[in-house]
């Protein structure tokens, strides 16, 4: 497969034509002509998107953010983004930018966000314009197949899904042609009439001038008659942001504690009374300030990040509430559920696509509690717990390797109660990557609760041994997983991995069985 077949494709998946105007989307780097066979795709392209490309023989990226976004005056290594775009020129690596109109695209970000969070009858929050214009021409009745089909094949006739699409009311033509005329049909100096079909298509603007030489083209009149409108219509699947329905009302800081736990977050910002009830969210993920205004008529609260305090206290006069999550955190999850749909788009045309997670986020969050040095043990089964010290069990587990994967987490507190339990269905998985996941997904889960003192119990010896350098870490999926959890184990100041055999960890397992069960579809 070329660059330029993975661009049709993501054309079809996320058409360009929908990006903001500020915006910088497509191919940034590299040739069109170049083959791929591997694509990775990533939040931000750094140095670590170009080494793990490297690494996993990917030649191309596919990013969000785009690589170029201002206009560069030269390509060294003098400025950040020259210094990015001089090594994937090097390395022969393209670049993609998939950033607006993923945001905006039926089944991109926005809609993954909006299904993450269980909403229901979700439409865009600012319809996308339809960015097209209406060709109005005049046919022979016996050409009517003829030019139709010339101005589809130049981009003409496409509605939504739909192609072809088109309008033909029969009438009638008159025209005198002038000394020097040359009609196809008619006489020279003299007042003429003839059978002719009004044929109308909607064309996108940026084929506007293809459509129209193909209908002259096509059209066997020496001056073939048409005219061209501008449209005001709107896209009622696709644009920036959603606004859907929980399933039932809940109080604003109900909502904002499940967005934090979908989202994996110690915590998110609310602005807004956290009594009060709301039922029609609004979505927006990344920065979306902007559609505060577009938000408070329609909806009760808008989730979305980057909101600086102005317009917070815009929109409290406009009585919606916020929920700001850090920008990189909901696009970042969305993108990887995404990703899966772009892995069964080009890999029927044999292009392997993988998703690089962020290793570290840029923003952390800290307690006002005294700091303290953290302790972090990872020992076999045996030490006493003293103190206010919880118990975390984890699990994960594939049905086949890869194969169907959920993960299970328990956490005790110091008198043996159940605090919370969590068991979720990832997808298809290998056995190692459910492990981490779950020990990932747990010590979020404490971090949640704000825990200080830990003892974390696994049955996975790889990951136990992993985590306490005895093992080295060679995969590079597990690698990424294995950074995340040692980030997540260092916010903890008392910490300790504990090794136990299965048989004591049969609670975390039934999670792990219940989530997939979960999942499986019903006959």
């Amino acid at each position: 497969m070329k660059i330029a077949d993975v661009l049709t494709e993501l054309d079809r998946l996320t058409p360009f034509q929908l990006a903001e105007p500020w915006d910088r989307v497509g191919l940034q780097v590299g040739s069109a002509s170049a083959d791929v066979s591997r694509l990775l795709v990533v939040l931000d392209v750094d140095e670590e998107a170009l080494d793990q490309a490297a690494r996993r023989g990917c030649q191309a990226i596919l990013t969000h953010h785009p690589v170029i976004f201002q206009p560069l005056d030269a390509v060294t290594d003098a400025e950040s983004s020259g210094a990015l775009v001089a090594r994937a020129l090097r390395e022969d690596v393209a670049v993609i930018s998939a950033h607006t109109n993923l945001d905006k695209a039926r089944g991109g970000l926005a809609d993954v966000a909006c299904a993450l969070l269980g909403l229901e009858g979700v439409r865009p929050l600012e319809p996308a314009p339809a960015g097209w214009v209406k060709l109005v021409g005049f046919v022979p009745a016996d050409e009517l197949d003829t030019v139709r089909a010339a101005v589809f094949a130049a981009g003409a006739g496409v509605i939504g899904d739909y192609e072809h699409c088109s309008f033909a009311l029969p009438g009638t033509g008159t025209f005198l042609p002038r000394e020097g005329a040359h009609p196809t049909v008619g006489t020279v100096g003299a007042d003429n009439t003839t059978d002719e079909v009004r044929l109308e298509v909607v064309v996108p603007r940026s084929a506007r001038r293809a459509v129209l030489d193909a209908f002259v083209a096509a059209h066997s009149y020496e001056e073939p008659a048409y005219d061209v409108y501008p449209v005001e219509d709107e896209l009622p699947t696709v644009g920036l942001g959603r606004v859907g329905y929980l399933e039932r009302p809940l109080k604003l800081g109900e909502l904002a504690a499940t967005v934090a736990r979908v989202v994996h977050l110690p915590s998110v910002r609310v602005c807004g009374d956290q009594e009060r009830r709301v039922t029609r969210v609004a979505v927006l993920p990344g920065s979306g300030s902007t559609a505060i205004p577009a938000a408070a008529g329609v909806a009760d609260v808008l989730i979305t990040g980057d909101v600086k305090y102005h317009d917070a206290d815009a929109a409290a006069r406009l009585g919606l509430a916020l929920i700001d999550v850090p920008h990189e955190v909901v696009e970042g999850l969305a993108l990887e559920r995404w990703t899966d749909r772009l892995g069964d788009a080009l890999g029927v045309h044999g292009v392997a696509v993988e998703f690089l997670p962020r290793i570290e986020r840029l923003w952390s969050f800290v307690s006002a509690r005294t700091p303290q040095v953290p302790h972090l043990g990872v020992d076999d089964v045996g030490a006493e717990k003293s103190g206010n010290v919880f118990e975390l069990f984890v699990d994960g587990g594939a049905r086949g390797n890869p194969g169907p994967a959920g993960i299970g987490a328990r956490l005790l507190g110091s008198d043996g109660e159940v605090t919370e339990e969590l068991a979720d269905y990832i997808g298809v998985a290998t056995n190692n990557v459910a492990e981490y996941q779950a020990l990932i997904a747990g010590l979020e889960m404490a971090l949640d609760h704000g825990v200080h003192s830990l003892i974390v119990y696994a049955d996975s010896e790889l990951v136990v041994r992993q985590l306490n350098g005895q093992y080295k870490v060679k995969e590079p999926t597990l690698r990424v997983l294995y950074e995340q959890a040692q980030r997540l184990l260092r916010e903890l100041p008392d910490v300790q991995i504990k090794h136990v055999p299965r048989e004591q960890n049969v609670e975390a397992d039934r999670l792990v069985n219940s989530a997939i069960d979960a999942a499986r579809p019903r006959r």
